[in-house]
């Protein structure tokens, strides 16, 4: 959304909200206030009409007393029979004007017994007399019979009867002379109808239209109901309703036994009400105009302030997207925050360009080492590929460090970082001026060589940068030896795309990496192949404990001395379901490659303590000890120690029994991390030998600070002892070395009897190899350990 839009909607939700809220105001307050004005209106209006009601009272009362208070009816009373109605005094006194102008319905004496004297019912509206109504006479006697008895000269008494359901107002009073005196000779009774006749009479006096009904005596006013005060002891219920036109009010008569008798309605238009309306809509009609009026107001303003000056930028920076020239900059005008942000925005405009190639050459390079990165390899290697810029064969030579991993978890990340810095200046010095370096990423490095003619010229360069790389290095005073292994691919030899040749390299690589590394490859078809077929064994080798296709031979060591096997050497093999028998020298490395090397690790030493256990049972006193070989990769996991101890925890057997054997190469390699995790093994009871010791460094040097019991010379010199003197001196010097640090020598690969004797004249201690026997089933050593016939040793001179 855009932000015109947004200012819009939001002046335009603000202007409706504040008229909301205007409305809300007017009907919540201004038209309660309103209502309440009318409600008190009426109420006023009610106050006056029950005052009018209640000088009826006041009116008939006065009439009253003229006629109760007047020796001629005292005079009438007094007669002993009841007179008849032509009596002069009845013919006189209650004429039909006397009903018209005082508005009475009906009157009545009687003596003191009860005895009606006189009666006269009269329609003053219609001005014609009416049938006496003999319930009048009766509901008195019966229902209202206080009301009509007379104690003494001062009791007077009015009040609201209901005959037939038919209200009256009516006043009693005693009949006295006119001087007020007694004794009371009866009662004299007016009473007047509150018909409809009463209800125009009163509505014409106040104003207010009225109406009246009659309740039954258990009518009870609502629980909203208040009351109106007419008088100081009189307060009477009232209540009201109300809807869109008109408010009613009601007001709850008793009659002189105070019960609920008639209730009076009035109803009065609601004009003050109808007028606030009226009003309120006016005013909120005038105040939304001028809301629009504002809006419009307050819309152009933006629209010439901010919004056409907004567009002008946002047109300026589409121009600069669209072109991609950080050289363009916005036309700034005015004086306010929006000619600061374009000021701003050119200020970075300025910035950008001027940071343009240094953003491109971050984008291209890694920002560790400084070299170029995988991107701007690919970019190069296809640039050249496509455009033909290079007018003969190329290569693409990969790069990978061994150990790097090693020494970046064990030394810490920043001495990885120092190290590939290290590298790459050493890759630098490596490459002529216009061949292509770059780091592919981690410690994968990559380098186009241009002008490659035969192998030759690109096999030199291999080896310049392999032993470029073996020169140990210092990292804050720590020395790290690493190699490369590294894999060439040529073009278009080898591939006419980047993936392709950097594929091919990359497999040549790891056919290094998998053939003991520190070395360089050509890729070639075979090499596709090997790879596959180390997938497929890998693959295989995954399952090989799980389907039981794993077992252990022994090959016997001799102790010379005493003509004895004195040990075993557990040597793995494996006969896989579908590819038969696969050499050790093919899957260990690939174990070791894969990490698989952990897991068969352990079941060989689980196997091994087990077969131990199983030939103590057989031969109780077989002084024998089992060599197992341990893997660089098993020996530097975290927790190698720990789980070499469970093993032997579980399996309960002494690992004084066993002998863990290390080549020397791997030893002086790892040799700062090797030698505290082997002191801890011989620690646990294990005895400790250095195997294939003169195929490598062959430094005593490092010898002497292993925690080794044990020297195994390499089958390698072994071959040559017979015809080679040189050999000869090099082992009778390492078997004497040996003897002065308190090393058992094993002599590794004895084939012939002559190696044998050279051996024994050098006091070798031990020998194995298929002059004694070749590596056997396990339930072949205790047949051997039982016979004499092995070989015969002749007695040393």
């Amino acid at each position: 959304m855009s932000l015109r839009r947004k200012i819009i909607i939001c002046v335009g939700m603000t202007t409706l909200c504040m008229l909301s809220l205007l409305y809300f105001i007017s009907e919540r307050a201004l038209l309660r206030n309103y209502e309440q004005m009318e409600l008190e209106s009426l109420r006023e209006n009610v106050k006056q009409n029950l005052l009018s009601y209640f000088d009826e009272y006041t009116n008939l009362g006065a009439i009253a007393i003229n006629y109760a208070g007047w020796d001629d009816t005292y005079n009438f009373m007094v007669r002993p029979t009841i007179p008849a109605n032509n009596d002069p005094y009845l013919m006189v006194n209650y004429t039909d004007s006397l009903f018209m102008s005082s508005r009475l319905n009906i009157t009545l004496l009687m003596n003191n017994r009860r005895q009606v004297y006189f009666g006269k019912a009269y329609d003053y509206g219609k001005n014609q007399p009416l049938a006496y109504p003999s319930a009048f006479i009766h509901t008195l006697q019966t229902e209202y019979a206080s009301f009509i008895e007379q104690s003494d000269a001062s009791s007077r008494k009015m009040g609201l009867l209901l005959v037939d359901k038919q209200p009256l107002i009516a006043t009693s009073y005693p009949i006295l002379t006119s001087n007020n005196e007694g004794p009371v000779h009866g009662t004299l009774v007016f009473a007047r109808f509150l018909d409809s006749n009463y209800v125009q009479y009163i509505s014409e006096k106040t104003d207010l239209p009225l109406s009246i009904s009659t309740v039954d005596p258990s009518f009870i006013a609502p629980v909203q109901a208040t009351t109106v005060t007419v008088s100081r002891n009189r307060a009477i219920p009232f209540w009201t309703e109300s809807d869109k036109t008109t408010i009613t009010g009601f007001s709850l008569l008793t009659d002189v036994n105070n019960k609920p008798a008639v209730l009076l309605k009035f109803v009065k238009p609601r004009a003050l009400y109808k007028e606030a309306q009226r009003s309120i809509l006016f005013y909120l009609f005038y105040f939304g105009l001028s809301g629009l009026v504002f809006f419009f107001i307050i819309s152009c303003v933006l629209q010439r302030t901010i919004f056409a000056r907004l567009n002008r930028t946002i047109n300026g920076m589409n121009v600069i997207k669209t072109k991609q020239d950080f050289s363009i900059r916005i036309q700034e005008s005015g004086k306010d925050e929006i000619t600061q942000l374009e000021k701003s925005f050119n200020h970075m405009m300025t910035s950008l360009e001027q940071s343009q190639d240094e953003i491109q050459y971050q984008a291209d390079h890694d920002n560790l080492t400084g070299l170029t990165n995988r991107k701007a390899f690919f970019e190069y290697l296809e640039k050249i590929i496509k455009h033909g810029q290079l007018p003969c064969r190329f290569a693409v030579i990969f790069i990978d460090l061994d150990r790097f991993k090693l020494i970046n978890d064990t030394m810490g990340h920043h001495t990885g970082d120092l190290l590939l810095i290290e590298v790459a200046g050493r890759l630098r010095l490596c490459i002529k001026e216009g061949e292509f370096l770059c780091r592919l990423g981690g410690d994968e490095f990559c380098i186009i060589s241009h002008n490659v003619h035969d192998y030759n010229q690109i096999e030199h360069m291999a080896k310049v940068i392999k032993e470029a790389i073996n020169v140990p290095y210092d990292i804050d005073g720590y020395r790290a030896t690493i190699s490369a292994s590294i894999g060439i691919s040529l073009y278009p030899d080898h591939g006419k795309d980047s993936e392709s040749l950097l594929h091919h390299s990359d497999m040549a690589m790891l056919d290094v990496k998998e053939s003991g590394k520190n070395n360089y490859r050509l890729y070639s078809e075979s090499i596709e192949a090997i790879r596959t077929r180390r997938m497929l064994l890998e693959q295989y080798l995954k399952c090989a404990i799980d389907n039981d296709e794993l077992t252990l031979h022994y090959q016997p060591k001799l102790d010379l001395a005493r003509n004895q096997i004195v040990g075993v050497e557990a040597l793995l093999r494996w006969t896989n379901r579908q590819l038969g028998h696969v050499s050790p020298y093919e899957f260990i490395p690939i174990a070791e490659y894969s990490g698989i090397i952990n897991e068969i690790g352990e079941w060989i030493m689980r196997s091994a303590c087990r077969q131990f256990i199983a030939w103590r049972k057989q031969a109780v006193n077989m002084p024998l000890i089992v060599a197992i070989n341990i893997s660089g990769v098993q020996l530097l996991q975290p927790n190698f120690v720990e789980r070499i101890r469970g093993v032997f925890a579980e399996e309960e057997v002494d690992p004084c029994h066993f002998e863990l054997e290390v080549t020397e190469s791997f030893a002086i390699e790892n040799f700062e991390e090797v030698i505290n995790i082997l002191l801890e093994l011989r620690n646990l009871g294990f005895l400790i030998s250095i195997d294939d010791f003169g195929a490598g460094y062959s430094s005593m040097k490092y010898v002497c600070q292993l925690p080794i019991q044990c020297m195994k010379i390499d089958k390698t010199l072994i071959d040559q002892l017979a015809d080679n003197i040189r050999s000869q001196v090099v082992v009778s010097s390492l078997i004497e070395m040996a003897h002065r640090l308190q090393l058992t020598v094993v002599a590794e690969g004895v084939e012939l009897p002559e190696q044998l004797r050279i051996l024994q004249t050098y006091r070798c201690d031990q020998i194995q190899g298929f002059l004694i026997s070749k590596p056997v089933p396990a339930s072949r050593i205790i047949e051997m350990l039982n016979s004499s016939d092995l070989i015969q040793v002749p007695e040393t001179k």
